[in-house]
């Protein structure tokens, strides 16, 4: 049985670890609650140090009891929330009571399996915001894990190019505004490019956006600011039939 809050502190086992930044947890009345962790971005699990990150996690909680704090769910209906995970064995704590409890997302920065991500920074605490970002600089400096790569990419990059690769074939097949003839020579698969040629497909075609918005997997103030379409517009273009 799975189960959604709007908001506060849930306690439960973890049962499974679907990435380096999501997990799902049992509570004692046998809810379950997907959880993307806070505060970090983990590598996609096609890129490099995915699959790594994922057994970081794992290795971390898996099995074990952890208390989550949120205040708002994703796109995907999961909790987003700071997760902290007690001592394992230990029965009379419970993570939030433990002064030696880890923060599970500073854990997967310091152990260079994430990035802390600065998108949403303005959402966390002061002092979690502190925290991960030195964490972060402290990873990078001695090049551990993900930052032991020569370029590593940060995923959200890395989810973007793979988006316009998908909006990019999904406007040469479907989007009467996209001009294929006109740009298909010019354009490779670069991102640049890419987005320059969504760009002018979507200037006088509500159609190319609905079908790129559709495409991209992005919320609508993402898709909004990455492709320079106004809210406004964007929520009147979506809601139309």
């Amino acid at each position: 049985m799975v189960s959604s809050l709007s908001a506060g502190t849930i306690i439960g086992k973890v049962v499974k670890v679907a990435d380096g930044d999501t997990l799902t947890i049992v509570d004692s009345k046998g809810f379950k609650y997907r959880i993307r962790l806070a505060g970090i971005d983990a590598p996609e699990q096609d890129q490099p140090y995915g699959k790594k990150s994922t057994k970081n996690l794992r290795w971390l909680i898996f099995n074990k009891e952890v208390t989550a704090k949120y205040s708002k769910h994703d796109r995907y209906g999961r909790i987003v929330g700071k997760v902290l995970a007690g001592p394992k064995g230990n029965i009379f704590c419970l993570p939030t009571e433990c002064a030696w409890a880890l923060d599970v997302g500073l854990e997967q920065i310091k152990a260079g399996m994430a990035w802390h991500y600065k998108r949403y920074q303005k959402e966390q605490a002061n002092e979690d915001k502190n925290s991960y970002s030195k964490a972060g600089r402290g990873a990078k400096k001695k090049k551990i894990g993900l930052w032991s790569d020569e370029n590593p990419i940060p995923p959200w990059k890395w989810r973007r190019d793979k988006r316009l690769k998908v909006l990019y074939q999904t406007c040469m097949e479907k989007a009467k505004g996209c001009k294929a003839k006109k740009y298909a020579k010019e354009l490779g698969i670069d991102a640049a490019q890419l987005k320059s040629f969504l760009d002018e497909a979507m200037k006088n075609e509500d159609e190319g956006i609905k079908r790129a918005f559709e495409a991209s997997g992005l919320e609508e103030e993402e898709f909004a600011a990455e492709f320079k379409v106004s809210p406004e517009r964007l929520k009147s273009i979506i809601k139309s039939e």
